[in-house]
């Protein structure tokens, strides 16, 4: 169902992102750090200087991540649509495939109210709108990366080569 097909490909969006997001990470001097800790140890608290340390990283940071399932995910939302498919309805409420992929990838990568704002700016519909249209594009995300899973099982018994 289409419900259930949401449910599945949520965690594994959510492994996508932790796999190809940004790690950049703050360098930290070592005189910085030796200071921190002794201002720590005076119970000195008015260090000014930005510090991002272990607690100023994300919730799923150290959360182990499935590079292949990850890569899949990427190869299905970069084949999503072909210039001759970019225009097609997908669902039944006027989204085309070039705007569902602009959608899964603002889903999985971009913060919370982007989709929201893009969806008042660029594409100029409601918000109940912009809720269906994600959930159509989710729905066909997951039925690509679900053909894309097939493919690969098939290839994988012609060849030794696996995603």
């Amino acid at each position: 169902t289409e419900k259930q097909l949401i449910e599945n490909i949520h965690p594994r969006i959510k492994n996508w992102r932790r796999a190809y997001r940004d790690k950049n990470i703050k360098n930290i001097s070592i005189t910085y750090a030796a200071m921190r800790a002794l201002a720590e140890t005076r119970d000195k608290t008015d260090f000014s200087e930005d510090y991002t340390g272990p607690e100023d990283r994300s919730d799923d940071y150290g959360i182990e991540v499935d590079q292949t399932d990850a890569d899949l995910l990427n190869l299905a939302w970069q084949n999503l649509s072909t210039p001759d498919t970019e225009m097609l309805s997908v669902g039944t409420h006027g989204l085309n495939v070039r705007t569902a992929k602009l959608i899964i990838l603002l889903y999985t990568f971009a913060p919370e109210g982007a989709i929201r704002r893009a969806a008042r700016t660029i594409w100029k519909i409601r918000r109940q709108d912009i809720d269906v249209w994600t959930k159509d594009a989710l729905i066909f995300f997951a039925l690509r990366v679900r053909f894309f899973e097939r493919i690969n099982k098939k290839d994988c018994k012609h060849k030794q080569k696996c995603i």
